[in-house]
Parts: structure tokens; C-alpha cells; sequence
């Protein structure tokens, strides 16, 4: 086949050794999970309730719906012991929602090394094919449970960064199960591929998911993830590696392995932990080509909920999780109208030192978030990024730089919600006491029949609302600037704000209203008023009816 034919084939999307990462074992070499359940405590430890620290885990369900045996090869259970690395590892993490926010509350937790696969019926339809020696493989149409307990084992649960989430590799030599624990610069142990940890001693928490009992609420609503890492599994068999399922837990008092009642709820279901989030809408990328992911390097995938506007403002918040890709996130930047208004920049990470939060700014057209303290956002974590503005949500993209050298793009792009609709452009302050405010509730768009303004001030403030087709600063007083053009503008009416302080003006926008730009400001009577001894003035604001697009 010719270079050519390939690329032409490339573009109708068949040209199938284009569509894999560099170490894929075809297009049937696949994994699924079925079903997650039965979240178990395992007991607590640290300062008195609510103080401490729980150690919890998880059982899956795992099945082979190709045509190939999935390798499952021994990583070293018994010290002495040869480590393989060709072997599903499964990574855990629990979120839940707090006041609108969907933010992960374990830790960057160890994730399970699996050693043995069973071969029993089906969970994903045809006849279980067992391997010629058991538990080497996942056999076709096979199925395999690894309970709360085996998840739980710390015999193999080992540290997530050592495994490269999209190739699905694993060092067999060197790893935390080959020079043991505690290890230091200079390793206890001898790194010769053979097992030298020794889980004897530990607390009922070491390694395993953990979660701070200050993050728990007593009976609330918690989401679990589990995602199989399978290496050799290219991107498009990967949509049933991920999946989800709420639980609860319920403080019974003590500090034994009795002390936490957990119980999973609903159903699971496949797909991100960031599903969970209702009302959120989710972008997905990667750092590769759009018909190729032999130069990529995993995914990203962003959720985000926009509210508001409340007093002009609307409130963003974007759940970012790193599905796999390894060399992990260095930044998270959104467009953002260049005189659009950004206030209450706010990031969450999953440790609890201020000292490594990413740093945010607001410069270029651009809300950037920047790790400047050697914190990357690596892979099954969410980091949580929000602010509010006065620029309403429209379609964009989020670009994350990537955090390490390796293959592919520096950056991946995320489809997401950005502040990318400005019609309402504010133009400065407003002077007098007490202040007048004027700000837009929703967007000048076409149709918008519930369409707004607002003016706020003290309660039974009389006050006049103006307008004009053009802008034009006029200096009226010290501090005091009219934005209206005072040789062509047109009264509204006159406005008294109710007993909360509130006077609304009614805009609707019929269909198919022509854009047009207006300069709207007011004039407001009260007992100290600045300009000529008769009033003082609100902020002003241009409205762009039917605008598109920035300002």
C-alpha cells in the first residue's frame, strides 16, 4: 500500500494501524468491566472521629468480550519471587458533590496489581475459553471477580505513578514491590526484579483507598470508581474500563475495623466517575493527531456546570480528570473575553497543602491555571478549576499542557464551556452613596423573551434609566463618569428599587431581533448625591442585543 492510499484511508477512518497507540495488540484484545460492588471499611486510624482516616475498598467484575486471552501475569506475591508486569492494574478513586462542586476526596490512591484470572462463565456473553495454564490469562468470553478483600490486600497494591496508564506498562524491575518499603535514596533492598516487600506491621489504612473522615458525610451520596489499566489495549476497546457506582457510609463509633457501616447503592454503570456529576456536560481529548493516537499519550476529560447569572455574574466549575494520560497536566487554561470580568478564581487539588495549589491568572484573553510547585495533575485524579464572570457560557476549548516530555502534542485540547458570550460589556463605576448598581440577568440574545436589568441600591431609591446608541465618557464630577452620550440618548423610565433594594427592567427580546449596541446607565436620587448637587450615577453598561462572540 502506498503512502497516499494510507492517508486516504486515514481520512475515511479504516486505515486501521493509524488508529492505535504504539504498543496495541489489535483490535479484539479487550477487557470489560461488568459490575462493581460491596464497599468494605477496613478500619480506621489517626485522631479521634472526626479526625482520622479510613481505609476502604471495592469489589469488580472483569470479563473478556474479544477474541484474544488477556495476558495476566504473576506480579510477586512471596518474597523471593519473580515480578511480571503484564497484568491488568486497576485504579480506585471516590468523589462526591459539595455545594455544586464535584471534587475527588481519596488519595492518590495504590492501585491493584491483579495475579490470578479465574475462568468462570461468561458475564459478557459466549463460552468461557480457559487458558492451557491457569490463571496466565483471561480466557475469551472468561470472567474473573476480584473481591473487597483481594482489592484490599496490600500484597499488591502498589503506587500509581509507576504504571504508564495509556501504554499500560509497568517496570518489572525496580517497582515498589522490588525494593520494599520504606524505600530511600539509596533502596533497602536490591532492585533485581524479585519481590522484597513485606506488608508485615501495617495499620488497617496503609495503601489502600483512603479517605479522611472530615470528608465524609455521615449517610450522604459518594461515587466510587474503578478503572482496569490493560496493557496493549488500544483506545477504542476502552470505553468499558472505566465504571462507577454511588455508596454511603455512616459513622458507627469506635475505632476498629467496626467503626465505619459503608453500603453501595444503585447501579453501576460504565464510564467515568465524572458522569456522575448531573447537569454536567463532558469534553474528552487527547495529545495526538485527529486520525492518529500512535504519537498520543492519553486522555483528559473535562466536566463543567455553568450557574447564574447572579448579579451579571455567571459561576463556572470544571471537574478535570486524567483518564491515562501519563505525562500529566501542567496547566488548565480557558478563553475568556479580554474586557470580560473575572472574580473568585478558585483551585482544588486532592492533597491538603496550600503550599502546592496551582497559581491562576487572568491576562491575554486567557484564565490560566499554573503549576508552579511540582504538582502535576496526573492520571485517575480530578482537579477542580472555577471562577465567575460576567461573560456567558458559549462553546470553546480548554487547553492543558502537558507536564512531562514524551510522545505527542505539549498540549491537549478539551471541547468544553467557556466565557466566550459577552453581551453585556460593563464600562466602569459608578459614584455616589449609597451605590447604584446595573447589571444585565441573562443574555441579550434574540428570543430571550425573560430578558433583564437589574438596578440595586437602598431600599426606595428613586432612580432614571438612560440610554444611547453610541458610548462616550464624559467626566461630570470627580469620580464621576457619565458613559451614555449626553447629546443623544433617550430616557427609559423612572425606577424606585423595592424594600430588598431591587428595581427590575423588563428588556424581552423578540426572534430575530437585529444586533445593535446599547449604552445604558442611571441617574439615582439620594441623600448625598455628587454630580451638580442632584444625583449620583450607576455603572455603566453596554448591552450588544443579539451579539455574538466577545466584544
Amino acid at each position: 500500500m502506498t503512502r497516499t492510499t494510507c492517508l486516504l484511508l486515514a481520512v475515511a477512518a479504516v486505515c486501521g494501524d493509524l488508529l492505535a497507540q504504539s504498543n496495541e495488540r489489535g483490535p479484539n484484545y479487550n477487557a470489560s468491566l461488568t459490575n462493581i460492588s460491596g464497599v468494605t471499611d477496613w478500619g480506621r486510624r489517626g485522631a479521634a472521629y472526626p479526625g482520622g482516616e479510613v481505609g476502604i475498598s471495592i469489589q469488580n467484575q472483569l470479563c473478556n468480550p474479544g477474541t484474544i486471552p488477556v495476558e495476566w501475569r504473576e506480579p510477586g506475591g512471596n518474597i523471593g519471587s519473580t515480578i511480571q508486569s503484564d497484568h491488568p492494574k486497576f485504579g480506585f478513586l471516590v468523589c462526591k458533590e459539595v455545594n455544586g462542586r464535584f471534587v475527588q476526596i481519596s488519595d492518590a490512591s495504590y492501585c491493584k496489581h491483579a495475579f490470578y484470572a479465574l475462568a468462570s462463565p461468561s458475564t459478557c456473553g459466549g463460552t468461557c475459553q480457559p487458558p492451557a495454564v491457569a490463571g496466565t490469562q483471561l480466557g475469551v468470553s472468561c470472567s474473573d471477580i476480584y473481591s473487597a478483600s483481594n482489592n484490599a490486600s496490600r500484597t499488591y497494591l502498589g503506587p500509581p505513578m509507576e504504571i504508564n496508564p495509556w501504554l499500560g506498562t509497568w517496570p518489572s524491575t525496580g517497582n515498589y514491590f522490588d525494593v520494599g518499603d520504606p524505600a530511600n535514596a539509596g533502596y533497602p533492598l536490591p532492585a533485581d526484579g524479585l519481590r522484597s516487600l513485606s506488608t508485615s506491621g501495617w495499620d488497617a489504612v496503609k495503601n489502600r483507598v483512603t479517605l479522611r473522615e472530615a470528608d465524609i458525610t455521615n449517610g450522604a451520596t459518594m461515587y466510587y470508581q474503578v478503572h482496569v489499566v490493560i496493557e496493549g489495549e488500544r483506545i477504542e476497546n476502552r470505553n468499558n474500563n472505566t465504571m462507577s457506582r454511588p455508596f454511603s457510609m455512616t459513622y458507627a463509633g469506635g475505632s476498629g475495623q467496626s467503626a465505619w457501616n459503608s453500603t453501595t447503592l444503585g447501579t453501576a454503570t460504565l464510564g467515568t466517575i465524572l458522569t456522575q456529576w448531573t447537569g454536567a456536560t463532558l469534553g474528552e481529548g487527547t495529545n495526538g493527531g485527529t486520525f492518529t493516537h500512535l504519537d498520543a499519550d492519553g486522555r483528559f476529560q473535562v466536566a463543567v456546570k455553568v450557574t447564574g447569572p447572579v448579579n451579571g455574574f455567571w459561576h463556572y466549575e470544571y471537574a478535570v480528570l486524567n483518564i491515562d494520560n501519563h505525562r500529566g497536566g501542567a496547566s488548565f487554561k480557558l478563553p475568556v473575553c479580554p474586557t470580560g470580568r473575572v472574580q473568585n478564581i478558585g483551585f482544588r487539588d486532592i492533597d491538603q497543602n496550600a503550599l502546592n495549589n496551582w497559581t491562576a491568572s487572568v491576562a491575554g484573553g486567557f484564565i490560566t491555571w499554573s503549576d508552579t510547585n511540582n504538582n502535576p495533575h496526573n492520571w485517575n485524579t480530578v482537579y477542580n478549576f472555577y471562577f465567575d464572570s460576567d461573560v456567558g457560557p458559549t462553546s470553546g476549548t480548554a487547553v492543558i499542557d502537558q507536564a512531562r516530555v514524551g510522545p505527542g502534542a505539549l498540549f491537549v485540547n478539551v471541547p468544553t464551556t467557556v466565557p466566550g458570550l459577552q453581551t453585556a460589556v460593563w464600562l466602569g463605576a459608578g459614584c455616589g452613596a449609597p451605590a447604584t448598581n446595573l447589571f444585565a440577568n441573562g443574555q441579550a440574545t434574540a428570543g430571550n423573551a425573560g430578558y433583564q436589568l437589574h438596578l440595586t441600591s437602598d431600599p426606595n431609591t428613586p432612580m432614571l434609566l438612560v440610554f444611547s446608541s453610541t458610548s462616550s465618557l464624559t467626566n461630570l464630577a470627580p469620580g464621576c463618569d457619565a458613559y451614555v452620550d449626553l447629546l443623544n440618548y433617550s430616557v427609559v423610565d423612572l425606577y424606585l428599587t423595592n424594600g430588598a433594594g431591587l428595581a427590575v427592567v423588563p428588556a424581552p427580546l423578540a426572534p430575530g431581533v437585529l444586533p445593535i449596541d446599547l449604552t445604558v446607565q442611571a441617574a439615582s436620587f439620594n441623600p448625598a448625591p455628587p454630580v451638580l448637587g442632584l444625583f449620583g450615577l450607576s455603572n455603566g453598561l453596554t448591552v450588544r442585543v443579539a451579539g455574538t462572540g466577545c466584544q
